[in-house]
């Protein structure tokens, strides 16, 4: 990996988080989208009773259950992923090593906040800036910040 200081490194990144709001779960745990990455809830129950306790999903007894696939339980495994409401299919975790999809942090608050958050932030800096007249003095500081490996320093507008 290139760093600041112009040395590359080795490095051994881990997926331990990602930002997903929920098509991303549905989609990495392999369930419709009318079901809940983190419980059992039928769809038809889904926004119902919020006090209403449904079982945990476990993800070790469904990679238990794709290992019976192979064995000659298929058939009883395909009704089973079918009665838990989940496809029989590979996703972009599938054989990482040291990653449990359940054990995964799920940022959804990250994910409003920076496309929501973010970029109305942006505009209010933006508009301030102009209001008190330091848009040059903002640009000129971000121009003089030193290179960096991956990070572009804005072109002058004509």
């Amino acid at each position: 990996m290139d760093c600041a200081d112009r040395k590359t490194r080795l490095c051994f990144p881990f997926l331990t988080a990602w930002i997903a709001d929920h098509a991303e779960p549905t989609t990495l745990h392999r369930i419709g989208s009318t079901s809940c990455p983190k419980c059992k809830v039928p769809c038809n129950a889904l926004g119902g009773n919020p006090r209403q306790v449904y079982e945990v999903r476990d993800c070790a007894i469904y990679e238990e259950k794709e290992r019976q696939l192979e064995s000659g339980e298929a058939g009883r495994t395909r009704k089973y992923f079918r009665q838990v409401g989940m496809k029989i299919d590979w996703n972009v975790c599938t054989g990482l090593h040291r990653v449990n999809l359940s054990d995964l942090y799920k940022l959804n608050l990250l994910h409003n906040i920076s496309l929501g958050l973010f970029k109305h932030m942006m505009q209010w800096v933006e508009g301030f800036l102009k209001k008190h007249k330091w848009q040059q003095a903002f640009d000129d500081a971000w121009k003089a910040i030193p290179p960096y490996p991956g990070f572009s320093v804005p072109k002058k507008a004509s």
